[in-house]
């Protein structure tokens, strides 16, 4: 395995809309063996009203989906404090998602449209790529 690609909301939802760019770069990671997973939480967040069905169901079978477990909310919480003490109202999605990339195998890339948040919750743990 050559590592793991996190998914945010946006880098999902371009997928789910079947961007070219994304698509491509998503089916490189798979030619790869690069493991892409998305949090659970960012199904929700990805907003895929308007997606067909079907659609979703062939993203979904192609990525792994990460639970939120107590132990993923728990670190979720400690990155919010250790990059001091931001809102879990405004940041709480993307602490999940940067909690799940810190916990997955190495090396780890999170695709996102929000690069400072991850940066400033991931740190140097991982490499964060702009969509």
């Amino acid at each position: 395995m050559s590592g793991t690609w996190v998914l945010d909301s946006e880098a999902l939802s371009l997928y789910l809309r079947a961007d070219r760019g994304m698509t491509a770069l998503l089916a490189a990671a798979a030619k790869r063996d690069v493991r892409v997973v998305v949090s659970a939480v960012t199904l929700v967040e990805a907003d895929p009203n308007g997606v067909h069905a079907a659609r979703m169901s062939w993203v979904l079978s192609r990525l792994v989906v990460e639970p939120v477990t107590k132990e993923i909310a728990t670190h979720a919480v400690e990155l919010l404090r250790d990059a001091g003490g931001l809102s879990g109202h405004k940041y709480a999605i993307d602490s999940m998602v940067a909690a799940t990339a810190l916990r997955a195998s190495g090396p780890v890339t999170v695709l996102t449209s929000d690069t400072e948040d991850m940066v400033m919750l991931c740190g140097r743990h991982v490499t964060v790529v702009k969509v």
